[in-house]
């Protein structure tokens, strides 16, 4: 089928059509990075209403962030409901948001800006949340928790935005392939999880050239991603009470970057990004894993958490091709960003900023001026405003999957079949009866000698 053939195709039978729950490892191995089309906005109305309605759990960083985009996606939302663990990230928001929508929106702010008296603070601020008349929960909270966010909001039938990853260990995989993509389905509520890179149509394009054959036979693919600092952790600086040790649940849950149990380490939390670019090109999931890591000798254990700063991957597939995954964190250490696909008649270079295949039919792919950040949300809105339900939790899930088996094999420097995480692992990343004001200890940071797989 060539190119203009399958856009018909996939126009014809819905974009990203819902994708059925897995239950064993040998399922996940699906075509399960399929292309599609990006569908235009309806223009209907929620519950009879002008306006979605949104909540949102985690208002630090990337929840602030979120609904920024959100409102560049669609001005026609307000905001209702915030939950979060803490108090004063809630104002802090609310300023950043004001100054971006007022630069961009003037006199818009207050249309927005509706969340009145609920503002709920604590750890069970998500129960409060969902019992509100949102129309769309925004999940942005430390990762460790979405699956059981995502839980509640189904339960109490809210669509979702629930940030990336979607789970961090084997525990929270098999909850969302098990459960929570069926209850999804047979409500029709729709959930898009936050791999936006999925929503640029640079990068779109450049998947379905390769799809299409235009560089040939994939042979293997190499995706690095190097920065130059451990963590960004800014917004917490000034609001870790000196008194805190790292064993205290605050001071945890404050830099849970830093955490492997709240984060799932960078290999997880942040390269997940890439490596669902990667797997999503490659079309389907590896078959063996091995790999190997570190941390920054001079990084502070535990003020610094306990997660590595290096990661190297490598990924093996049956018929021989591999893929090479790295990602690091390190002071003062180069920035450098790759993200290639070889194939035996050309190379596609998917790297931020550019979308360039070089190689028998070479082409430059222009970049799109609308952030993917922003894509995402239409993507999202179009379907609640259409009624078109959408649910992306199991390209996300797959794509955890394999991250959570990249990690597990740089920490026991073990080579298995990347399956054992679905059909053998019984990890569970979360501290039994977690609460704030508890001490909790502290893993040491993993190394192969003494580090068991679970």
């Amino acid at each position: 089928m060539n190119r203009k053939d399958f856009i018909k195709t996939t126009a014809a039978a819905g974009a990203m059509a819902a994708m059925p729950a897995l239950a064993s490892a040998a399922q996940t191995r699906s075509p399960i990075h399929a292309k599609g089309v990006m569908p235009k906005f309806s223009g209907a109305n929620v519950k009879g209403s002008g306006k979605i309605k949104v909540a949102i759990v985690g208002i630090g960083g990337r929840g602030t962030g979120a609904l920024q985009n959100m409102f560049d996606a669609n001005q026609n939302i307000e905001l209702i409901a915030v939950g979060d663990a803490f108090a004063f990230p809630v104002e802090r928001a609310k300023k950043i948001i004001n100054a971006n929508i007022e630069k961009k929106y003037p006199g818009k702010f207050n249309d927005f800006w509706k969340v009145g008296d609920n503002v709920f603070i604590g750890l069970d601020a998500i129960d409060k949340v969902v019992k509100t008349d949102a129309d769309v929960v925004v999940l942005t909270t430390p990762p460790i928790f979405r699956p059981a966010h995502i839980q509640k909001c189904l339960e109490n039938n809210k669509h979702v935005f629930a940030e990336k990853p979607i789970c961090i260990d084997a525990a929270g995989l098999r909850k969302v392939l098990d459960e929570l993509i069926p209850m999804a389905n047979a409500k029709k509520l729709s959930v898009l999880c936050g791999t936006q890179m999925r929503y640029q149509s640079a990068i779109r394009e450049g998947v379905e050239r390769v799809r299409d054959g235009q560089i040939g036979d994939i042979v293997s693919a190499q995706f690095l991603r190097y920065e130059p600092t451990y963590l960004t952790t800014g917004i917490w600086r000034e609001n870790v009470n000196p008194s805190l040790v790292p064993e205290d649940a605050e001071f945890q849950l404050k830099n849970w970057l830093a955490f492997i149990w709240a984060s799932g380490g960078q290999f997880v939390e942040q390269y997940i990004h890439n490596l669902d670019m990667a797997l999503w090109a490659l079309g389907k999931l590896p078959d063996e894993v091995v790999g190997t890591g570190g941390r920054q000798t001079d990084l502070p254990f535990p003020q610094k958490g306990n997660r590595y700063s290096t990661y190297s991957v490598n990924y093996e597939y049956a018929n021989g091709v591999w893929l090479a995954a790295g990602c690091r964190q390190e002071y003062k250490a180069a920035p450098y960003a790759t993200f290639r696909v070889y194939g035996t008649k050309g190379t596609l270079d998917m790297s931020f900023g550019k979308q360039i295949i070089k190689g028998e039919k070479p082409c430059v792919i222009p970049t799109p001026k609308k952030q993917a950040l922003v894509c995402e949300h239409e993507f999202l809105f179009n379907a609640i405003l259409s009624g078109n339900h959408i649910n992306t939790m199991k390209q996300c899930a797959d794509s955890c999957y394999i991250a959570i088996a990249g990690r597990e094999a740089a920490f026991s420097g073990k080579r298995f079949k990347c399956e054992w995480v679905l059909k053998r692992s019984k990890q569970n990343l979360m501290p039994e009866n977690f609460r704030l004001g508890a001490k909790f200890p502290i893993a040491p940071v993993p190394a192969p000698a003494t580090y068991k797989l679970s």
